[in-house]
């Protein structure tokens, strides 16, 4: 399974991605000259700053009167003052450098391919030049830890090139060679931030290799290979030692043995899952992948391309989350700009939790680690957060965050600044990787974080004059209501999706304190808060308000859907439990699209996810072809359109929509499992393998004509399901590591 092209990129988002978590390669494929941006996850700008706003605790009180009051405008203006964070600004992720290998020969080239695997992430190029073969192959191993490159050519003869490392032209503070067949440049931070080294060692079969200046030859070399590292100060005392020694070693080893071990390590979490849709035609791999994207951009059917596309958010996740790697940013572990668009950091109202929905049903578990690694960080962070600008207990963080765990409002954004949900959301997950794991020592390890966040409500909840509880100040983000005369809003007492965050938060404490068989005061709290919460209540249009107030939109096409979270990713809005709150949500979402929304990868990746637990696969499925025809760059990756020609790769539409793929077939709850909730005329036959479920193991199916035939689920430990299969449902007993199995005749 691969992505190929006839042509080298001729920009960042025609380039192929290869990572092994911490680094990140983009691999243009040029013929005469080679460029591959490099990144490494922990470089960041700045050092860890105290941004928490001295002055909060004071005015929060009027902030809320103000609020209380309707007195908008100037709870907004003082709000702006005393809760935003000082500085307003989180540090932002940059890019380590390019490499770049510059060949000697000449002539027009012929013959020219490059592809990515991604099965076994590699990345490969192929061309002639002086009636010369020329070969590359590039990956990067997790294993190894560093960046890996072959040259060759089929012929067997020798070749000559160069190498040069760089950091956008300028950005480096000293460059130095290590003997004639290594070169590194440093980044000194200063006293508090971030400095890293990025170290190119070259070894060849036959000729030479000397150093001149920053510049490494080789000549009439028969193979040649090249071992990057980067390493920071992040995670080493001594980068540039460590940095040496990492590709030291890795040369020091047999070129075959760090392919077939990066290999094994790579496939051992991509083949976990299979997917085949019945619709695919073969011999539409014949053409390159920009062409076939093309094609259906105009409206063609190819169901090959979308079971890539699929399998593309997977190799993505792989390659830029791993454990002990920092979890995947806005752009995942890629990024060439020294001041990328949202700082490249971590917006925690949406973004950063799409990028681990596939994490579970995708079979990828391990991959969503690094999450929780840095949650860890936020929650020390928010612990201050909370105490010095709220005066409540527990532990907070808002709309974004960044490697250090910075947990202060970010930016003077008003319809964003001052959301405090964001580690009350990513806490969700702790529980959610349980569900599929199974594993109670992570539960355990990571209760803290869950039972921080429920003793900040206890203090930061406000009482309504219904005596239900609430947030305040809260906003929907990044939406805008009207108020009756015409004028905007946007703070607002408990806006839907704080309500629907908090439902899945405490009754996934309480699950937690079950589980772990945990008898402490939190328990009655959280059970008392999560009766007192707002009820949702449904509009004069039908819908589901997002507001407690029934508020007309400022802009009805918003890209946030932010109060459908308890359709989806949560599970508070169901059809079995709630069916007249999910019609609102329903109505909520025609309601957006009628009005433009979904114009963002991100968004448009949500929407398919929120179709199929409406059970409308049709519409699920327009939504995919959507995000391809209006989402897609012709490397695959997501992009997020900023303007006319103004665009920016972010990885959620990638991972969000693969999640959604698998939504498709199948939607799971540790009670409930329903087969094919939204399956279409292009999708009624196929096979999966490896399905992650909610109540631990896997699923694997086959079906055809929107029936299944055959499945088949592996439990990892005893459960007690509803199984929805081909219109029926029956309960079933599940025992762990006994296979059930079931078949329906054609």
């Amino acid at each position: 399974m691969r992505l190929w092209y006839d042509r080298p990129a001729e920009y960042w988002h025609e380039a192929l991605p290869v990572g092994n978590g911490r680094l990140g390669g983009m691999v243009f494929g040029k013929a005469g000259q080679e460029v591959i941006k490099i990144n490494e996850d922990s470089i960041w700008s700045g050092k860890h700053l105290d941004r928490n706003n001295p002055d909060a605790a004071e005015y929060l009180p009027k902030v809320r009167r103000l609020i209380r009051e309707e007195k908008l405008e100037e709870a907004q203006r003082l709000a702006m003052y005393a809760l935003s964070g000082t500085p307003n600004s989180q540090r932002a992720y940059q890019p380590a450098g390019e490499c770049y290998l510059n060949f000697w020969h000449s002539g027009e080239t012929a013959e020219y391919m490059r592809w990515l695997e991604l099965d076994t992430g590699v990345a490969g190029v192929r061309y002639a030049a002086d009636g010369i073969t020329f070969r590359r192959e590039t990956f990067a191993s997790a294993p190894a830890g560093c960046l890996l490159t072959k040259l060759w050519t089929e012929e067997g003869v020798s070749f000559s090139f160069d190498c040069l490392l760089g950091r956008n032209h300028n950005c480096t503070d000293e460059v130095e060679g290590r003997g004639e067949d290594t070169v590194l440049f440093h980044v000194d931070a200063p006293e508090g931030g971030i400095s890293f080294c990025m170290a190119l060692h070259v070894r060849t079969v036959g000729g030479s290799v000397k150093r001149i200046g920053e510049h490494l030859i080789a000549e009439d070399v028969k193979e040649a290979y090249l071992y990057l590292d980067v390493e920071t100060s992040f995670r080493r005392k001594d980068e540039t030692g460590s940095c040496l020694a990492c590709v030291k070693a890795a040369a020091g080893r047999e070129w075959e043995a760090l392919r077939e071990e990066h290999i094994q390590d790579f496939g051992n979490l991509f083949g976990r899952l299979l997917l085949h849709f019945s619709g695919t035609d073969e011999n539409l791999d014949q053409f390159p992948t920009d062409k076939r994207l093309a094609a259906v951009q105009q409206g063609a059917e190819d169901m090959g391309l979308i079971e890539l596309y699929f399998q593309y958010g997977r190799y993505l996740l792989i390659s830029s989350s791993r454990p002990g790697s920092l979890p995947a940013n806005l752009q995942g572990v890629w990024n060439d700009q020294m001041q990328p668009a949202w700082d490249s950091k971590y917006t925690i109202n949406i973004n950063t939790e799409m990028n681990y929905w596939i994490a579970g049903n995708g079979g990828l578990a391990e991959c969503q680690l690094p999450l929780f690694d840095l949650l860890e960080r936020v929650k020390e962070n928010g612990k201050e957060t909370a105490r010095r600008m709220y005066g409540c207990r527990g532990s907070v963080a808002h709309h974004n965050t960044d490697l250090y765990g910075d947990s202060a409002p970010q930016d003077h954004c008003i319809t964003s600044t001052f959301w405090v949900m964001g580690e009350a959301w990513l806490a969700t997950h702790i529980w959610e990787q349980y569900l599929y794991t199974g594993d109670k020592a992570f539960l355990e390890k990571h209760f803290d974080v869950l039972d921080q966040c429920v003793t900040f409500f206890r203090d930061y909840l406000v009482e309504l004059p219904d005596k239900t509880l609430a947030t305040s100040p809260s906003m929907s983000p990044e939406n805008t209501y009207l108020l009756p005369d015409g004028s905007k809003g946007v703070l607002c007492e408990g806006a839907v999706m704080d309500t629907e965050i908090l439902m899945e938060l405490f009754r996934d404490y309480l699950d937690a304190c079950r589980v772990l068989e945990k008898d402490i005061e939190n328990q009655k709290a959280a059970k008392e808060m999560l009766e007192r919460l707002p009820v949702l209540k449904i509009g004069k249009h039908g819908q589901l308000m997002e507001w407690m107030e029934d508020y007309e939109e400022w802009e009805p096409g918003h890209r946030h859907i932010s109060h459908l979270y308890a359709v989806y990713p949560g599970s508070s809005i169901t059809w079995d439990q709630t069916p007249e709150l999910m019609r609102a949500a329903k109505t909520s979402l025609e309601r957006r699209l009628a009005n433009g929304g979904g114009h963002t990868g991100w968004s448009r990746a949500w929407i398919i996810g929120l179709w199929t637990h409406f059970k409308e696969g049709a519409k699920a499925y327009e939504n995919l072809k959507a995000i391809l025809s209006m989402g897609t760059y012709p490397n695959l990756m997501d992009n997020h359109p900023l303007g006319e020609n103004a665009y920016v790769f972010q990885i959620d539409g990638n991972l969000g929509a693969s999640a959604a793929i698998l939504e498709m077939l199948a939607y799971s709850r540790p009670d409930r499992l329903e087969l094919l909730p939204a399956i279409t005329k292009e999708t009624s036959g196929g096979s999966v393998k490896g399905l992650g479920l909610r109540s631990g193991g896997t699923l694997s199916m086959e079906w055809e004509d929107g029936k299944v035939r055959k499945m088949e689920i592996l439990p990892e430990r005893d459960a007690v399901l509803s199984l929805c299969v081909n219109g029926e449902e029956r309960k079933i007993h599940l025992n762990a590591g006994e296979v059930y199995r079931r078949s329906w005749e054609s």
